[in-house]
């Protein structure tokens, strides 16, 4: 079978590809280092003003700023289009230089490893290039096309969720570049994804000399983390995972005061208001006598679900599929990202457009080369057909 024109294309700029990877790689930028995402921003910039992209830096003062890219198209009746991606990564400074980027092989399969190569700064540089690509074949026939590559998508967007939306508002067609996983699978669908907290008071009191006067917080946190974990499960599309305890802080003290942290998941909108009121029902009660219960927290991001509004964008991908040779399959995911922000809206959404590989936040991931060109392609291809199918 012959190679796909545009795969052939794209193995043909592989080389700056992964100079350019290597570069933003061996850059500590974990989601708190403001200094190393900056970093990476400055040099991606550079890049695309190289690649004819018009850009500006949304200023922050705790996070790394975040990185607009925009290109005018040759269609003013086109489609406007927005890429987003995340220069952050979960690992701490240092990670660099105990493990740099490097090229070579598992399994027989050629691959590049190092901090946040899979997740995602490859998917950040994908999106570029696969843009490169359609640009250098004059067929941007888009009205624009913007990237926003932002710097705290780790810990759950909470400094650009605005301009993601305000972004997003201003677009016909979304596309984030996560990982991938395979050659093969785009996602289509995430969970929302929650924190939500219980804080018990109770009463203070020696614990040696008159213990029952005291209202043991500790012990009745006990109870309600039992409980909330029994929720996990009995509704469907939604979990439940009691992550974090804590109480007390003298061993000769009655406690007065614990918490407990909650990750909650769910599936769909009907889960979100079935998983948080079954969650009220428990903290409204209390076990022993004395104490008092707080309940807070919410959905930082709401469910990214499948719909007909974003159909046309999974046939899109298939057909480019088909047409590279590959069969795609979409999927949903546990996890969220910022398709969750931007689905939210009703702008058609796609996610998972970037590498394969695997371990993502593992300090073992990676990126599988050999397929590389085809994904990039992927992205190109998802480019045309949005620019054919969808009109502002």
């Amino acid at each position: 079978m012959n190679k796909h024109q545009t795969v052939e294309q794209a193995e043909q700029i592989m080389e700056p590809f992964l100079a350019d990877l290597q570069a933003i790689v061996n850059i500590d930028s974990g989601t708190y280092n403001k200094a190393g995402v900056d970093k990476v921003g400055a040099y991606l910039q550079q890049r695309f003003h190289d690649f004819g992209f018009s850009t500006y830096f949304d200023k922050q003062e705790e996070y790394g700023n975040h990185l607009v890219a925009t290109h005018q198209g040759n269609n003013p009746q086109g489609p406007r289009i927005l890429l987003i991606g995340h220069m952050d990564t979960v690992f701490p400074d240092g990670e660099v230089q105990r493990r740099p980027f490097k090229l070579t092989e598992k399994d027989g399969k050629h691959i590049a490893m190092g901090p946040g190569v899979l997740d995602m700064k490859a998917g950040l540089l994908m999106g570029m290039y696969g843009t490169r690509l359609l640009i250098d074949a004059k067929q941007a026939n888009y009205q624009s096309l913007a990237c926003l590559w932002n710097s705290d998508e780790e810990i759950g967007s909470p400094a650009s969720k605005a301009l993601i939306q305000k972004l997003a508002q201003q677009s016909d067609a979304v596309i984030v570049l996560e990982p991938g996983r395979a050659i093969d699978t785009v996602v289509s669908a995430r969970r929302a994804s929650g924190q939500y907290r219980v804080d018990v008071y109770g009463l203070s009191a020696h614990a040696g000399v008159e213990p029952d006067r005291g209202r043991n917080a500790i012990v009745e946190l006990s109870h309600q983390v039992l409980a909330m974990q029994a929720l996990h499960g009995t509704i469907p599309g939604t979990s439940l995972c009691v992550s974090v305890i804590h109480g007390g802080d003298r061993s000769n003290v009655v406690p007065d005061h614990a918490y407990c942290l909650m990750d909650v998941r769910a599936s769909n909108m009907a889960g979100v208001h079935a998983i948080e009121a079954a969650m009220k029902q428990v903290a409204s009660k209390t076990t022993i006598e004395g104490t008092r219960i707080e309940f807070s927290g919410e959905m930082r991001s709401l469910p990214f679900e499948r719909s007909e509004r974003n159909e046309p964008l999974v046939r899109f991908v298939k057909e480019v599929g088909t047409e590279l040779g590959i069969q795609i399959r979409d999927h949903s995911t546990g996890g969220a990202s910022d398709a969750n922000n931007t689905s939210i809206l009703g702008v058609p959404t796609i996610d998972g457009l970037g590498a394969g590989g695997d371990l993502a936040h593992n300090p073992d991931e990676y990126v599988e080369l050999d397929y590389l060109p085809t994904r990039i392609a992927l992205i190109t291809g998802l480019l045309e057909k949005i620019n054919n199918g969808i009109q502002s």
